[in-house]
């Protein structure tokens, strides 16, 4: 018998250091639990057969058998070097102020919990059996000294991260640092994040200088006397150590002690001669000549890059075919890194028409058949990550006509896009000025300026009253109402206000002719408009789908449409 049973057989109030209420002797029946450890009791009776002595508290319905005491360590010193008291949280009377939750996880305990009466912390079972602390690090991963755990509820700010918090700091009695576990373990101290050309350092101290530090990320102020992130190269350049380490902006590989890869050079296209004539890596075939002042009344010439129309910009010709890139198309990149995605991506040629998501970016969600940015790591094969053209240019500081100050990714959610009223799903451009503005990138990425054959002059984008509004605003495609709220396309001259979806379409982005055998993208500028398949309407849109593959073509005025039927 040991020590523990003859105790409890002898002695019929017993005080034990593990509980605030005295302890009975007690023995287990066949269908009852351990308050600790609940079914164990019952396998091994059910094993065995008959009983087990235990404890039992009469206040607080507490039964525990010895091996729960012996061997889970309930009668031992915890890290703080105290005996832990066994406690159960009283939620329904109103004058305990008592926090239950636990010290570690901070969730709130169901039933018993733990607590130190001396360290005032409370810890519930399972932190207590699998979540222990280390109570020293002795070779930290980016600092010289051994850290040591304090286990306390002291607010803190974290000298590697920069955030203020109220329990476990590790401590450098050295160097006086404070420190986040999940720092010690987790922030990785060279990296590459989308957001910059460079690789970038952790470093526990910034450093003062004239001007604040911003965050490349978060566009916020941080405090020049705790940890981030640096650029060895930018002198200017910092980023909170939560900001570069999200899965938004950086690829998860630490770099330290990897040797820096020169760039890749892989330029889109060769010059051929002394006249600047080229050959693109998307139409080999064939040599382009650059015509900084073409001009042509189709206003379907689109560029097959971007697939918008050339509107008198600058842009590189096929001498032999009707092929055409804007000159700023022609000069993008063929790898590149960008704000949407944390690896490197592709610029890809375009892809048929014959499955939706094939067709649609990733970031605006508009259906194109232009030239698009692919990611070709292999995390993200299964995935389809792909960005058109527009969206993979926008930049940062982003400027848009309709608004005064510069947008940012600063990787905010839940926001509602300031030109269309519509809740954001991800990526939203935020304006670090005025808190409440943001543009998805469907809105920001609209063309300025488009022409529609309900008017002879370019339509521009618009939002708010304009100085013909005297009454309520009529798009004159649909003949509905006009919200000025919202963007709107109008006429400067003559006073038009056009639902956006009314002008663009789903197909504004389609390359016309035959992207693949069967199917074709028309114009809408016939006599009759068509009669859509799908949806039973004439189709108000400027282009339409005709599916050639049976003798009566079959017409859609939509990727909606052709995809629902």
């Amino acid at each position: 018998m040991s020590s523990t049973d003859f105790q409890v057989a002898t002695m019929p109030k017993l005080t034990v250091p593990f509980h605030h209420h005295p302890l009975s002797s007690y023995t287990f029946e066949f269908d009852e639990f351990c308050s600790f450890c609940h079914s164990y009791i019952f396998r091994q009776l059910r094993r065995i057969g008959g009983t087990h002595i235990g404890y039992h508290c009469t206040d607080c319905d507490l039964k525990l058998h010895n091996e729960c005491v012996d061997h889970l360590l309930l009668n031992r010193p915890f890290l703080c070097n105290h005996i832990l008291k066994i406690f159960l949280p009283d939620y329904t009377s109103s004058d305990r102020i008592d926090d239950y939750s636990c010290h570690f996880c901070q969730s709130k305990p169901l039933s018993f919990f733990f607590r130190c009466t001396i360290c005032n912390i409370n810890v519930d079972k399972s932190c207590l059996v699998h979540c222990k602390p280390p109570l020293t690090i002795s070779e930290p991963k980016h600092h010289k000294h051994s850290l040591t755990l304090l286990l306390r509820l002291v607010t803190f700010t974290c000298n590697a991260c920069g955030v203020e918090d109220d329990r476990n700091p590790y401590v450098c009695l050295e160097c006086n640092l404070m420190v986040h576990k999940d720092c010690i373990d987790n922030l990785p101290r060279v990296i590459s994040i989308n957001r910059h050309d460079h690789r970038i350092s952790h470093t526990f101290h910034l450093g003062e200088r004239e001007r604040d530090w911003e965050c490349g990320v978060c566009r916020k102020t941080i405090n020049w006397v705790y940890g981030g992130y640096k650029c060895s190269c930018c002198p200017s350049y910092a980023v909170h150590s939560r900001c570069a380490t999200r899965k938004e902006v950086w690829d998860g590989l630490e770099l330290e002690d990897v040797p820096e890869e020169e760039e890749e050079i892989d330029d889109p296209f060769k010059v051929i001669n002394e006249k600047g004539d080229i050959v693109h890596f998307s139409h080999e075939e064939h040599i382009l000549r650059l015509d900084e002042n073409y001009v042509t009344d189709d206003a379907h010439m689109r560029c097959r890059c971007c697939i918008l129309a050339i509107n008198g910009d600058p842009c590189y010709r096929c001498v032999e075919c009707d092929f055409i890139l804007h000159e700023v198309c022609a000069n993008l990149p063929r790898k590149k890194r960008h704000l949407l995605h944390n690896h490197k991506l592709t610029l890809s040629l375009p892809t048929p028409i014959d499955e939706d998501r094939n067709l649609r970016c990733g970031a605006c969600e508009i259906c194109t058949n232009g030239f698009m940015y692919k990611c070709l790591h292999e995390d993200c094969k299964s995935k389809i990550i792909k960005y058109d053209v527009r969206c993979s240019s926008v930049s940062e500081p982003f400027h848009h006509d309709l608004h005064q100050h510069p947008l940012y990714f600063t990787l905010q959610s839940s926001r509602r896009c300031q030109a269309c009223n519509e809740e954001i799903d991800q990526d939203p451009l935020n304006c670090t000025v005025c808190d409440d503005y943001s543009l998805c990138m469907r809105c920001a990425t609209l063309p300025r300026k488009v022409k529609h054959r309900c008017d002879d002059h370019f339509l521009s984008l618009c939002q708010g009253s304009s100085v013909y509004d005297t009454g309520d605003l009529w798009c004159d495609i649909c003949e509905r109402k006009t919200d000025p709220s919202v963007r709107y396309y109008t006429c400067d001259e003559c006073g038009l206000s056009l639902h956006i979806d009314c002008v663009l379409g789903d197909l504004y982005y389609m390359k016309l002719g035959i992207p693949e055998p069967d199917v074709e993208i028309h114009p809408n500028n016939g006599a009759t408009r068509p009669l859509c398949r799908s949806c039973k309407v004439r189709c108000k849109f400027p282009f339409f789908i005709r599916n050639t593959k049976e003798e009566s073509a079959r017409c859609y005025c939509s990727i909606y449409c052709y995809n629902e039927d």
